[in-house]
């Protein structure tokens, strides 16, 4: 259950229009008592991050996991850098990926550069391969949508990996469907705000902890899971870009932060770690 103690005034996403993240904020917006936030498309997860840490009535909704390509780095590594300890993880959910090929162009022979998200580009390599010669050019941008939105200005050369909605906000032909390698594609979005959650009795927590550069310090701390029997969910490094050879681990296993054994399995691996950082507990999607 979420408990909005503090108003949200502004909810921010991924824009532009047409985005998985606006689907996913749509999501939240329906399912939680959310009151006449205003709604703010924003273009990089970073600028998002720094701007609800600075704004007490603001939230964001982010992408955060996807099931082919794994963790969105750039949301993870901005995560750490909140200053706000009452910014939390409130929710998640998961919105299927379903890509298109558009352009201005009707016939596909035109196309010779394909701009998109690049985890977009990096899920539809076999079709590109598949279709396009090898000197194909793949262009990143910042979201799908965003790619979309960009061809109203480029000539019929140009196509862009997005999703239906944005062919049709943009007034774009879809050159081909369901372009993804893996169909059972879904990405994983969580709101960030400073509302409060309570225990459901289907809950994870998300934290990430740094330990000493030694031989078995990660086990140590995975051990402590083992022995209070807490399920691990999920795992991930990054480098703590302080040192080389030094990373973090971001880690969800189940609980709420309210519940004994939690608690517990926190204090105790506060024991062998030189970092730890609680980013929210909340009620599981899946």
């Amino acid at each position: 259950m979420i408990e909005i103690n503090k108003e949200i005034k502004e909810l921010l996403f991924l824009g532009p229009e047409g985005t998985y993240c606006e689907a996913a904020k749509n999501q939240f917006v329906a399912s939680m008592p959310f009151s006449n936030e205003k709604q703010i498309p924003f273009y990089s997860v970073k600028s998002m991050i720094d701007y609800i840490d600075k704004n007490e009535f603001a939230a964001a909704v982010l992408p955060v996991e996807n099931s082919i390509e794994g963790i969105v780095r750039e949301t993870m590594d901005n995560l750490l850098n909140i200053k706000d300890s009452s910014l939390q993880i409130t929710a998640e959910t998961v919105i299927p990926v379903n890509h298109c090929l558009v352009s201005k162009a009707r016939d596909i022979k035109k196309v010779k550069k394909i701009i998109s998200h690049p985890q977009a580009l990096a899920q539809c390599q076999n079709f590109i391969q598949k279709t396009f010669s090898d000197d194909i050019e793949q262009i990143e941008k910042a979201s799908t949508s965003r790619a979309a939105k960009e061809l109203q200005e480029l000539d019929e050369s140009f196509a862009a990996i997005s999703n239906r909605q944005s062919a049709e906000i943009f007034g774009l032909n879809i050159l081909a469907k369901n372009i993804n390698d893996e169909q059972d594609n879904k990405t994983r979005f969580i709101l960030v705000s400073r509302a409060k959650t309570h225990k459901t009795g289907n809950d994870k927590t998300s934290i990430v902890f740094s330990t000493k550069n030694q031989s078995g310090a990660l086990v140590k701390v995975l051990n402590v899971f083992d022995s209070l029997n807490i399920n691990l969910l999920y795992i991930d490094s990054r480098p703590s870009k302080k040192n080389l050879g030094e990373y973090v681990f971001f880690t969800d296993f189940e609980g709420h932060i309210e519940d004994e054994p939690s608690q517990k399995v926190l204090d105790l691996i506060k024991l062998n770690t030189t970092y730890i950082k609680v980013f929210g507990s909340y009620k599981r999607f899946l």
